[in-house]
C-alpha cells in the first residue's frame, strides 16, 4: 500500500516537538465502559453500512457485526481515554466469541506505552464473561 505524502506530513505535524498531551496520558491509564447491545442497534448499523447479512440482521440471535464492537472502542478512544483528538494510526483486531444482541458488554481500554506514538489495548467482555474483541491500536493525540 503507498501512502501518501500528506499522511506523512500529517503524521510529523503531529508526532514531532513537546506535547501537554503526552504529560496527561501516562501508561497504566485505563477505563471500562458498559454498553447493552439492542436489536435497533444492530439494525442501526446494518442501515448505515449496508451490511444486512441474515446472521445480523434476520435471525433469532443477531450477531453483533464486529465493526460494531470496533465502533464502540473507537468512541472510548475518541472521548475517554486518550481522549478527543486521537487518531488511531494502526490497529489489530481478533474476535475470539460471537457478541448477541442483549448482551452488556465492557469495553477495557488500557495505555500501554505513552510516547509521541502511544499504545493501547482494549478488550470487549460479552456479560462478564466472554472475551468478543481484542486487540490493540497505534495513536496519536492532537494537542
Amino acid at each position: 500500500m503507498k501512502l501518501s505524502r500528506s499522511f506523512f506530513e500529517l503524521l510529523k505535524k503531529y508526532c514531532t516537538g513537546t506535547s501537554d498531551v503526552l504529560r496527561n496520558v501516562k501508561v497504566g491509564n485505563e477505563i471500562s465502559v458498559f454498553k447493552t447491545i439492542t436489536k435497533e442497534d444492530i439494525l442501526d448499523f446494518a442501515k448505515l453500512t449496508g451490511d444486512y447479512n441474515p446472521l445480523h440482521v434476520e435471525s433469532s440471535n443477531n450477531l453483533v457485526h464486529g465493526a460494531l464492537l470496533n465502533g464502540l472502542v473507537s468512541g472510548v478512544l475518541g472521548t475517554k481515554i486518550p481522549g478527543p483528538g486521537t487518531i488511531v494510526v494502526e490497529q489489530n483486531l481478533t474476535f475470539p466469541a460471537p457478541c448477541y444482541a442483549g448482551d452488556i458488554i465492557e469495553i477495557k481500554v488500557q495505555i500501554v506505552s505513552a510516547r509521541k506514538i502511544m499504545k493501547c489495548e482494549y478488550i470487549c467482555i460479552a456479560n462478564g464473561e466472554k472475551i468478543v474483541l481484542k486487540g490493540n491500536a497505534k495513536l496519536i493525540k492532537k494537542s
